[in-house]
């Protein structure tokens, strides 16, 4: 199984700002999400939202 990790920016005129990256596991895709999450700043006054979904 392929699990995609989902970054979306949002606020402060990031407009539709989206990207993705694919995992082997589930727990790696975790990992990146909560890694992204602990940073605690946002980017270019954005916050990003990520989310980890099956694909396939």
């Amino acid at each position: 199984m392929v699990y995609v990790l989902i970054i979306m920016l949002a606020g402060s005129g990031s407009g539709a700002s989206v990207g993705s990256v694919e995992f082997t596991t589930k727990e790696a895709c975790q990992a990146a999400a909560k890694a992204i999450a602990d940073t605690g700043r946002p980017l270019a006054g954005a916050t990003a939202v990520t989310v980890c979904v099956a694909k396939g």
